[in-house]
């Protein structure tokens, strides 16, 4: 079965994170398999994009790392500015 147009694996999810480009993400519920979540992102140019169903655990590891890395050390990812000396 081919994956949706929109479909994005989690380690991409975490690429993204790590170089700033995550704007917002939201958590869906899937129907089958029961439990299971995926992960609903917006990227900072407006592109949507959300992973397939998976574990509720990789949910929860995948939302830490964008949290890490969208509130936490986005500070430190270098946006292309010039360094003064």
């Amino acid at each position: 079965m081919p994956e949706p147009e929109n479909s994005i694996k989690v380690i991409e999810i975490e690429g993204l994170a790590m170089n700033g480009l995550i704007k917002e993400y939201n958590i869906i519920q899937c129907e089958k398999p029961k439990g299971y979540k995926k992960v609903h992102i917006v990227t900072t140019d407006g592109e949507e994009m959300e992973t397939a169903c998976i574990e509720p655990d990789a949910v929860q590891r995948l939302v830490l790392v964008i949290n890490m890395y969208v509130k936490k050390w986005s500070k430190y990812i270098n946006k292309g500015e010039a360094l003064q000396g």
